[in-house]
């Protein structure tokens, strides 16, 4: 019983953490359809409830035992797979758009990209940085490579490391094959970066790389 109350309670710490990761898409998203530009009261506003809801979850994370904060680890290897995890994750997204593409949907472009794009679009870059480069990272790897597999499936962490994947596939709202294949693809390189390294800092390490070179693709195209 007190194992059905532990695995209930951190089924609801996920989905509290899950729900915190939307909030302040929610605030952008607001302020955006009052037709407004960002002034910088609000634009601090959004700032303080994204370092508010990170340090939250990292603080419950460290807590809880998912992450040490502790980058003494880090050398060559460490480098070496976050190369790897990219080069991976980059070949997932040709594999991915290519079905995309055969599935009709020539642009190659998932709906939570272009969602994303559009949500962004005159949004401070500051916002945009925080979002993806810090939130985003943070918050998904405490989640999908931390929380799911160590807490729900502490005796089999590597099942865990699946389920996670595929649920950080279906979290990102696909739209069609391609799509969930680009997300769950991804989630399943992190879940390996975290398994074979022992650190979930790695996984969030990961995760920036592969969202600031997307972001800094996204911001000069736009330019």
């Amino acid at each position: 019983m007190k194992i059905f109350l532990q695995k209930v309670e951190y089924s609801l710490l996920a989905l509290f953490l899950a729900v915190q990761t939307q909030i302040p898409f929610v605030l952008i998203q607001f302020y955006k359809g009052r037709d407004q530009s960002f002034s910088i009261g609000y634009t601090l506003l959004v700032l303080m409830v994204y370092f508010l809801i990170i340090f939250y979850a990292l603080r419950m994370a460290k807590k809880e035992g998912l992450l040490t904060l502790d980058f003494s680890f880090f050398n060559l290897k460490s480098v070496i797979w976050l190369i790897l995890s990219y080069l991976i994750t980059f070949g997932i997204s040709i594999f991915a758009a290519l079905i995309m593409v055969l599935e009709g949907q020539f642009s190659g472009t998932t709906a939570n990209q272009a969602a994303l794009q559009s949500l962004f679009h005159n949004t401070p870059v500051i916002l945009i940085l925080v979002g993806t480069l810090l939130s985003a990272p943070i918050l998904e790897e405490i989640l999908f490579r931390g929380l799911i597999p160590k807490k729900l499936f502490p005796q089999h962490e590597l099942i865990g490391l699946i389920v996670g994947s595929i649920l950080f596939g279906f979290f990102h709202g696909p739209t069609n094959i391609g799509s969930f294949i680009l997300y769950a693809g991804m989630g399943g390189v992190l879940a390996l970066v975290v398994y074979q390294t022992k650190h979930l800092e790695m996984g969030i390490l990961a995760h920036m790389l592969r969202n600031g070179i997307a972001i800094l693709v996204m911001l000069i195209s736009q330019s």
